[in-house]
């Protein structure tokens, strides 16, 4: 797989962290039924190998990883792979840069240029962040998505060109529409494979396998000769978080928990401290029928405290803190 390796393309995408890149995708059933419904949509989208595709969710959540997975297994995976960030394209670079250009199109014009879509002819072109793209560069992409052909800068004529489009929004382009932000013509383009990219706090079921596939990369680059143990309290705290920034918070958040521990065998709530001590504070969350019960109920159907604590997987102190806190706010 080749990328582009100037301008506004290449390189390892913003979000590679962020979307906890070194988690196999299509590897081991995800316990999420929304996460998998997505996936299999992914899969099944991607064998067509010609319609554009819109990859729609908020920030974090991995949406360029997708993208990449999508070329991987696509019947274009030994064509180039080519990202242009949209978000960083201005417009006065936009056409040099998309469709490039022939010797004396401009001052300084030299020698022949192809832009990223001729790139990626052959291959996937991931259009990042497509909804911040102005309208102008807008409209320099519904004539080559449309038509598949483009007229470099200082051309005569235009070229065919053969990439399949992805393309990445965190805002919903239905929206932008209404709003007159984004050109009803192009979004209507994009919409033969739309794919609802869920947040980190609609597939809390993961968040385990996550966490551990974050603390087994990040352990050995943190100094670790084995990777700790995530403590069945912290756990529980990490799956009840809301996680308003998805992926990219919770791999930020065990990058931090892995420094406080220092070398320490085991990740526990107690190192949540500065800007994660929210996390010893979460009331219980709803990651189960169970667990979404006033905590009292809870308390009362399973035996007391200590079997409300081992039904939340945390210790009985944390319990009787949630109910003082909950005594607080009725009062």
């Amino acid at each position: 797989m080749r990328r582009a390796d100037h301008g506004v393309a290449g390189g390892v995408p913003a979000e590679a962290a962020g979307s906890l890149r070194y988690t196999a995708l299509g590897e081991s059933p995800w316990r999420s039924a929304a996460y998998r419904r997505m996936l299999e949509d992914l899969e099944r989208f991607a064998r067509d190998g010609e319609a554009a595709v819109l990859l729609e969710g908020e920030c974090g959540t991995g949406k360029t990883r997708l993208a990449d997975y999508l070329h991987t297994i696509s019947p274009r995976r030994y064509g180039p792979y080519v990202r242009a960030d949209l978000a960083a394209l201005p417009d006065q670079l936009a056409a040099s840069e998309l469709f490039g250009y022939v010797p004396g199109a401009f001052t300084g014009a030299r020698a022949k240029r192809a832009g990223l879509f001729m790139t990626a002819c052959g291959g996937t072109l991931l259009l990042d962040e497509i909804g911040k793209a102005s309208l102008y560069v807008q409209q320099s992409l519904l004539h080559a998505i449309e038509y598949r052909e483009l007229r470099p800068l200082g051309a005569d004529r235009e070229i065919t060109v053969d990439a399949r489009i992805v393309a990445t929004t965190n805002v919903p382009l239905a929206s932008l529409v209404e709003e007159e932000r984004f050109l009803s013509d192009l979004y209507s383009r994009l919409l033969v494979f739309r794919v609802a990219v869920p947040p980190l706090r609609e597939r809390r079921a993961d968040i385990p396998r996550l966490v551990q596939d974050c603390v087994a990369f990040r352990a050995p680059r943190c100094r670790y000769s084995v990777a700790p143990v995530v403590h069945g309290e912290l756990m529980e705290a990490l799956k009840r978080a809301e996680w308003p920034y998805n992926l990219r918070q919770l791999d930020a958040t065990m990058h931090r928990l892995l420094i406080e521990a220092d070398l320490d065998p085991e990740l526990t709530l107690d190192l949540c401290r500065g800007n994660l001590a929210y996390l010893r504070e979460e009331s219980p969350g709803q990651t189960d029928s169970e667990s979404a019960a006033p905590l009292e109920q809870l308390i009362t159907r399973h035996g007391g405290v200590s079997g409300a604590a081992r039904l939340l997987g945390v210790d009985r102190t944390t319990i009787y803190r949630r109910l003082e806190r909950q005594q607080k706010r009725a009062d």
